[in-house]
């Protein structure tokens, strides 16, 4: 019997949760040996170098999400002769792509000493480690658009089991090697060889679950067809390289105008924080598909219905998240490592607003790339990425590390924030958007109000003990859902994701998606 919608959602919201919480407890080992052994140095280096790559993979050009869009109907409809040629021609450019990130990684090599602040004091050459770095992002283009019939076909829960696997292996390899040797470059070693693993599995799974894709593909997609899809590649490009400029140039420019220990101690806060947000996007892309397949049909009114509850859910999960992060990241960080680790609290505060703002734009985001809306305000993305470079160039000289990141909030908010639900309202469901922007403001003036209610509850109970910290965190937690909920119960939305969350949990009532 064929899954529903429904049961996809749920299957790939537990596993994605599950396996994430996984994934977030392997890399607190994983980075608290690393700093053990390696220190500050070798942590703002990986820190930096990973965020150079991020920038590389630009190249991508937004072709995963312009095909993933492309394969929504033809899963749909069971038409394999034709998702067999859109996976041939998605093959053919991921090879294309990690040839150009190898080539232009290698033209970036040489100019690595003006990306640093003070040269690292450590033994190795980091022209090599850069190199190890440039290879495990390119082999990842050989194999991984594979992983991409798995989402269209609503079973992202497959691409997480099978990542926090090898993540698993990878990890526990990595710190039995860095144990025994204190070895930066076998560590690096053993992460290229656990990126190409993972891709090369998903792979052959991926033919042995989609038998049709092997073999020669006997149907070629139409000139105008191919072209199409190419139309809204370029098109993602310009919102692909905005988000990456957006998101990992900001490593760059700490370590360019503060040094690598800044980069280093701000890494610690990146990871927590990326930690949450690969948990709730994992969780929340699991519904993705079934919006891709939702937005294939042409009631309007059904598309908003499900736009508002999905946009009220977005609103409480980040409004728990922000509040929650902000009261417990300094606490959790000086019992994990201590207070030399720790930024101040203005910081941490401009950090968690840009995660909120970020956040915040999930179901504007996932309503548009699912809608197909792809060319209109393509060039958005670039005047982000331009306004964030130039206010963080300005902004680090005068606030040091909260001025870049100020400059983020700023560049976001004045562009995708404004720009992607009005496409999605306008052309989308062609109402005003001006509904859309009601709702966020008032989101955000309750998530406002609520976290200063909730700054004393930490204070009152934490006294510098995990017991502490766990209490305190506890109750937070249900102080603030339990607010949010008597302040929202009576909307239709929240009435609607209760509904559906019970539905999830008992498994015995469907909805129709």
């Amino acid at each position: 019997m064929s899954q529903t919608k429904t049961e996809y959602v749920v299957k790939n919201l537990m596993i994605g949760s599950i396996t994430q919480v996984i994934f977030l407890l392997l890399s607190f080992v994983n980075r608290t040996i690393f700093i053990y052994y390696l220190g500050k140095e070798y942590l703002g280096l990986d820190a930096l170098f990973t965020n150079i790559l991020t920038v590389l993979s630009f190249a991508e050009l937004g072709i995963g999400n312009a095909i993933i869009f492309s394969l929504y109907k033809s899963m749909v409809d069971q038409n394999k002769t034709r998702i067999k040629a859109i996976m041939e021609l998605y093959a053919k450019a991921y090879r294309t792509i990690g040839l150009v990130v190898f080539l232009v990684g290698m033209l970036i090599m040489p100019f690595l000493k003006y990306l640093i602040k003070d040269q690292p004091n450590i033994p190795e050459n980091i022209h090599f480690i850069y190199f190890l770095f440039l290879l495990n992002t390119s082999i990842s283009y050989l194999f991984s658009y594979k992983k991409a019939i798995f989402s269209a076909d609503q079973k992202e829960y497959v691409i997480n089991v099978c990542q926090q696997i090898f993540f698993f292996l990878q990890s526990a390899a990595q710190l039995i090697y860095l144990y025994f040797t204190r070895d930066y470059i076998g560590f690096v070693i053993i992460q290229v060889i656990g990126t190409f693993s993972l891709n090369l599995f998903l792979a052959a799974y991926a033919n042995r679950k989609y038998r049709f894709l092997t073999g020669k593909t006997i149907q070629k997609l139409e000139k105008s067809e191919t072209r199409t899809i190419f139309q809204n590649v370029k098109a993602l490009a310009m919102y692909k390289f905005g988000s990456i400029i957006i998101n990992s140039t900001d490593s760059v420019i700490i370590s360019a105008f503060l040094g690598l220990s800044v980069v280093g101690i701000y890494s610690n806060y990146l990871l927590i924080i990326s930690a949450a947000v690969t948990v709730l996007s994992r969780a929340l892309s699991s519904i993705t598909g079934s919006v891709g397949h939702l937005n294939t049909s042409t009631d309007k009114d059904r598309k908003e219905k499900v736009f508002k509850q999905l946009f009220f859910m977005v609103s409480w999960i980040y409004f728990l998240c922000g509040i929650m992060l902000y009261n417990v990241i300094n606490p959790f960080i000086s019992l994990w490592i201590g207070d030399s680790y720790l930024l101040g609290k203005g910081t941490l505060l401009v950090i968690i607003i840009s995660f909120y703002v970020n956040g915040m734009q999930f179901a504007a985001y996932t309503y548009r790339t699912t809608m197909g809306l792809f060319r209109q305000g393509r060039f958005v993305p670039i005047a982000m990425a331009i306004l964030n470079i130039i206010l963080s160039l300005i902004f680090v000289q005068y606030w040091g590390l909260v001025g870049v990141l100020v400059a983020t909030i700023i560049a976001r908010l004045l562009t995708t924030t404004l720009v992607d639900p009005y496409l999605v309202y306008r052309l989308g469901f062609e109402k005003s958007v001006w509904d859309y922007f009601k709702m966020y403001g008032i989101y955000v003036v309750i998530t406002a109000v609520i976290f200063v209610v909730s700054l004393p509850v930490m204070d009152l109970i934490y006294r510098g003990s995990w017991f502490s910290f766990i209490l305190a965190a506890v109750i937070l937690f249900f102080l603030i859902n339990l607010l949010y909920v008597l302040i929202f119960y009576r909307t239709k939305e929240c009435q609607a994701v209760i509904m559906r969350i019970r539905n999830m949990i008992s498994g015995r009532k469907r909805i129709k998606q």
